[in-house]
């Protein structure tokens, strides 16, 4: 799991860094962003990146958040994985964290708190759901929440985190 989340991390990266070229005063791609709460306090993010990814012929689309300063990428990061293919989502598609991992027409949610510590939604105690509020050819738009625990708390017995109020307006990479 961990090799995995290593590659989307690099895959995520390398399509900020183009998308990057587009920025506006705070050196985000234009209009993209990320806010959501956790436990209660809130967090925003000033780039939003749609990406997507097949592994072992399944398709994703990771919407990643983070803050870009003078266009390089801080070490806190959260990512909103839906096991779907992009050329199919929807305005009002709703996809509920998976039961397991790779499950089709699910979710994952990744919170990386610092460049070693990620809080992930468990097949365990899959809490939440990503809400597809508008798609067109350019960027996602969305709504989340859900409860997040250690990487390795695959029953999902300690909570860390409960994610409330989420949003993202995402530029999709091409």
């Amino acid at each position: 799991m961990k090799k995995l989340s290593k590659l989307f991390i690099a895959v995520l990266f390398t399509a900020i860094a183009f998308t990057s070229c587009k920025k506006n005063s705070d050196n985000s791609p234009a209009g993209s962003t990320m806010t959501f709460t956790a436990n209660g306090k809130a967090v925003t993010f000033n780039t939003c990146v749609a990406v997507t990814a097949s592994l072992n012929d399944v398709e994703q689309v990771m919407i990643t958040g983070t803050n870009l300063t003078n266009g390089s990428p801080g070490v806190v990061s959260f990512e909103v994985e839906i096991t779907h293919a992009l050329a199919t989502l929807k305005a009002g598609q709703t996809y509920p964290v998976g039961t397991s991992f790779a499950q089709q027409n699910a979710s994952v949610f990744y919170y990386f708190t610092s460049s070693d510590n990620v809080a992930v939604s468990q097949p365990g105690k899959p809490v939440g759901t990503v809400t597809l509020t508008e798609v067109t050819s350019t960027s996602i738009k969305g709504t989340f929440s859900g409860k997040l625990f250690a990487q390795d708390d695959f029953d999902g017995t300690t909570l860390l985190y409960t994610i409330a109020g989420g949003s993202f307006t995402a530029k999709i990479s091409k």
